[in-house]
């Protein structure tokens, strides 16, 4: 039987009627279009570099010529525009190769997610039936069963020899002219905060005009340098790192192991950085550690903005940047709506937003305080395995007949229209006296101790929150030399009387700002971060509060149950805490401090 492809001329919502695209996708080219443009405008100009290797960058026309004969290799192989082509490899220049060659031929890449464990590789190509799976990097293909795996040979990609400039824009031009800009181009592969696997897919048209927007916002310049660490299978990466870079240029230094990021900023000095707070919280610790003195010349010394995106960044991690002459703000998307919403810059920034609309977005909210979202970007429909709830084609849900995409996200929106995202609308936390909490304005507040490296708020049906907080290695070590305390593990170190003692006054300190009821008073130390590994965090780094309430349970449900007192108390962790994770998880890759590049040997914060 032949695998089905993504062929779906219309997308259909619940009333039957079509997804009007509106009139900015309408004029918006295509991704191959964007190529056509750096090929004639930037042929000679850096595009991609290995950031890890001694090489010179790839110019943008022989990248381009690279992934023209890449998409004749997947040509012959027997693949067309509208299959579906599942692709399993590590973050490298030949990843982006790929990508690029399934936007000239109009096949539909399906980025597997390269962290994730072997069973749930198998899981994806079972319900998504990919025309064939594609691995690169050297990465092992899952038990694929019926699917035909094509290993990326180290040749595919090698244009033919003495092939003349004119000749390539011709063959350019052929495949820009045939693409329908309007047909599915990728699926993005998500779990979410739910757990539950779906795809978001996307268009051509949509992903070049997100892409076109957000570049405007930062005026980017043919010369910039974007640091591409992030894995490229999110949204987040593919349209801030690689589509924005088709904009108007500039070059892709791409890392692809994530723990020498520093080196690779010394290779070729970016002047761009898009991460995830996780990411910027541990430079900002190891700068305050003192092992990087100069956080600015660390990354390069031509950093003229970094942006945060994905989870709520801390505030004193944008003022530490801010303070080193690196501006770093904060970005708003989810993959239904491009995936880029909101984008803040250094010259209009407001501390504690995530930016205004880009242009062609539209913003409301409805009366719950949820914020709603119409944008010429979003997806074209989610598809999910069979029983998930949806069929092999839907409309999200969550877009109204007119347009709005309901984001599941309170917000505030301020004259000027910047937005602050407040928390989840259906994650309020119920008290068992009746009080509700929201358990993000709680998080974003504790957050803000520098010892905090990651925190969850739980308490749903118990007499008071509780929060579970992983202290921050770094910073746990500098502590233990201030109050002269000896200790010989983690646990020992998170057990100490005088440590929770000094955890205590600052923690109920922290919570000053926020209402009397929404205050925690039992806290649990655990000694190993929350990650994807464990089932606590999505790929994008992102906690599933219901996962780690789960894990958690008997020590969450004793805390709440203990009469609260008239302070806070903190309960330390307990040898349960530590079941075995799975190896290349990207979340405890940062959290053993391998961003901060030269360090080596046993970090003392995991082990």
């Amino acid at each position: 039987m032949t695998p089905p492809s993504v062929r779906a001329p219309a997308v259909r919502g619940g009333s039957g009627q079509a997804l009007q695209a509106s009139a900015t996708m309408a004029a918006a080219p295509s991704l191959a279009a964007l190529l056509r443009e750096r090929f004639v405008d930037d042929h000679d100009r850096p595009a991609l570099v290995d950031g890890l290797r001694p090489e010179p960058p790839r110019t943008w026309g022989a990248t381009i010529a690279a992934a023209l004969a890449l998409a004749e290799h997947l040509e012959q192989e027997g693949l067309g525009a509208g299959d579906r082509l599942a692709h399993l490899g590590p973050l490298s220049p030949e990843w982006i190769l790929v990508d690029l060659a399934c936007v000239l031929t109009g096949i539909v890449h399906v980025a597997l997610h390269a962290d994730a464990l072997a069973d749930e590789h198998a899981r994806h190509l079972a319900w998504l039936r990919p025309a064939a799976l594609l691995v690169s990097g050297g990465m092992l293909a899952p038990a694929t069963g019926s699917t035909r795996v094509i290993p990326l040979e180290p040749g595919a990609s090698a244009p033919c020899a003495g092939q003349e400039r004119e000749a390539i824009a011709a063959a350019l031009e052929r495949r820009v002219a045939a693409i329908d800009p309007r047909a599915p181009a990728t699926i993005l592969l998500s779990s979410g905060t739910t757990g539950h696997p779906h795809g978001v897919v996307h268009c051509q048209a949509a992903l070049a005009a997100n892409a076109i927007a957000s570049a405007a916002v930062f005026l980017d310049e043919p010369d910039d340098v974007r640091l591409a660490w992030l894995p490229q299978s999110h949204a987040l990466a593919r349209t801030g790192d690689l589509y924005t870079a088709l904009v108007r240029g500039g070059c892709l230094n791409v890392v692809g192991d994530r723990r020498r990021v520093l080196d690779a900023c010394r290779t070729l000095p970016p002047t761009v950085i898009l991460g995830v707070p996780a990411f910027f919280m541990r430079l900002e610790r190891a700068s305050a550690a003192g092992r990087i003195g100069d956080l600015k010349g660390a990354l390069g010394g031509r950093v003229r903005v970094a942006v945060s995106g994905g989870a709520p960044l801390p505030q004193r991690t944008a003022a530490w940047f801010a303070a080193r002459g690196v501006p770093l703000v904060e970005g708003y998307g989810l993959a239904e709506a491009g995936p880029v919403v909101t984008l803040a810059s250094p010259r209009t920034l407001k501390p504690g937003t995530v930016g205004t609309a880009l242009d062609g977005v539209e913003l409301r909210l409805d009366p719950r305080g949820q914020l709603l979202v119409r944008s010429p970007s979003l997806a074209l429909c989610v598809i999910a395995p069979p029983g998930a709830g949806a069929g092999a084609w839907a409309q999200p849900e969550s877009v109204a007949p007119d347009g709005w995409l309901a984001t599941g996200d309170s917000a505030v929106i301020d004259a000027d229209g910047h937005v602050r995202i407040t928390g989840r609308v259906v994650d309020t936390l119920v008290l068992a006296n009746g009080h509700k909490v929201p358990p993000a304005a709680v998080e974003g507040a504790l957050a803000e101790e520098p010892l905090v490296a990651q925190v969850c708020v739980v308490g749903h049906g118990l007499p008071a929150p509780v929060a579970l907080v992983v202290p921050d290695p770094d910073r746990l070590r500098h502590l233990l030399s201030r109050l002269g305390v000896r200790v010989f593990s983690r646990r020992g170190a998170a057990a100490h009387p005088r440590v929770l003692a000094w955890f205590a006054r600052r923690l109920a300190r922290a919570q000053r700002g926020l209402p009397r009821a929404w205050r925690v008073r039992r806290f649990l130390l655990v000694t190993r971060p929350f990650d994807a590994a464990h089932g606590e965090a999505t790929e994008a780094f992102k906690l599933k509060r219901g996962a780690i309430a789960a894990h958690f349970g008997a020590r969450i449900a004793a805390a709440g149950a203990t009469p609260a007192g008239p302070g806070v108390a903190i309960i330390p962790p307990t040898a349960t805490d530590h079941p075995a994770a799975a190896q290349g998880c990207a979340l405890a890759g940062l959290w053993r401090g391998g961003v901060v590049g030269r360090r080596r040997g046993r970090c003392h914060g995991h082990r």
